[in-house]
């Protein structure tokens, strides 16, 4: 470990399979990181108890807990900040309406102890540590197994009074479109993200059309992925070109929208998707610079994001020094 003078933040990333954690200081350095792995359980104290354990073996390396500035956990579904509760937890069910906050205050007996969303904390480490450090307003885009994405305004993360600000996986882009998991129809989420890619690139199989696709995958289309599409872009497959220039024509549609409402000094594309690299991001910026005449927005201030799958701990490290007390 590489210990700095001063004091530091914890970031938890928690997702079903693993977490990740990392100590920051002041300048979002990172000092020190560790994985671990989520406990399969349906004891929500075990995986608090997990967690605070995780946290007092990783502040030993900067001299214990009384280091701390305080401690967020970044979390992959719907949460009450205020009330430090997980409102819904589709990967780790038995934190739906658990208290972790205070659980993890009572074990690690500091007050700092945070919740927010996972799209949320990725916005916040690009607003103050990465891509958006030297901008006010910034929209963000996180594209993976689902979509997820954030706004800052005047150098603030913002939610809104329901936590729904920022959730621009559903967006409407084809009201004919597949189903959605929150049961609407042809949202970013179901077209774009993960699922949709897949769809995509099975039909193109199914379809009989020679394809790379077909070459990488055999035929057992379960084996279909994003990683995969980028791979067969790679070798020049016009199948799989045409899948990601479809995904960046819908992100391009969603994201003119976002413009004229959120009207953002800086758009960044960030989560395991945007590895795809220009063969997303081409299509994407054609499409706003046609389409988003009357914001004059600057498709050179549409941007990858820094901190790439990192992006959960540096942001609960962020909001653990936002709200440092």
């Amino acid at each position: 470990m590489s210990v700095s003078d001063g004091r530091f933040g914890i970031g938890i990333d928690l997702g079903g399979t693993t977490f990740g954690i990392g100590f920051f200081d002041a300048t979002g350095a990172l000092v020190d990181r560790a994985s671990y792995a989520t406990p399969k359980t349906e004891d929500a104290n075990a995986i608090a108890d997990v967690l605070a354990r995780a946290s007092r073996e990783q502040a030993s390396g900067i001299g214990g807990l009384d280091n701390v500035v305080g401690l967020a956990v970044g979390f992959p579904g719907p949460v009450d900040p205020e009330a430090g509760v997980v409102k819904k937890a589709p990967n780790v069910h038995c934190l739906a309406g658990y208290p972790l906050t205070s659980a993890l205050q009572g074990r690690l007996g500091i007050a700092g102890v945070h919740l927010q969303n996972d799209a949320y904390c990725a916005t916040l480490a690009e607003l103050r540590w990465g891509a958006g450090k030297d901008v006010e307003n910034l929209l963000m885009f996180t594209l993976g197994t689902g979509v997820g994405g954030g706004v800052a305004m005047a150098n603030r993360v913002i939610r809104g009074p329901r936590q729904i600000l920022g959730e621009v996986g559903h967006i409407i882009v084809d009201p004919e479109g597949r189903t959605c998991g929150c049961g609407s129809v042809g949202c970013l989420e179901a077209m774009a993200a993960r699922d949709g890619i897949v769809d995509m690139a099975a039909r193109v199989m199914q379809s009989g059309r020679k394809t790379v696709l077909s070459e990488l995958v055999g035929s057992d289309q379960t084996r279909l992925s994003p990683q995969i599409v980028t791979q067969a872009c790679r070798q020049g497959d016009k199948a799989a070109i045409e899948i990601y220039e479809r995904v960046g024509f819908l992100l391009g549609v969603a994201l003119c929208n976002c413009i004229v409402l959120c009207d953002p000094d800086l758009v960044v594309i960030g989560g395991g998707i945007a590895a795809a690299g220009d063969y997303i991001f081409e299509p994407l910026k054609r499409t706003v610079a046609a389409r988003s005449l009357i914001s004059g927005f600057d498709v050179e201030n549409i941007v990858a994001a820094q901190f790439g799958n990192d992006a959960g701990i540096y942001g609960a490290g962020a909001l653990a020094w936002e709200l440092a007390v």
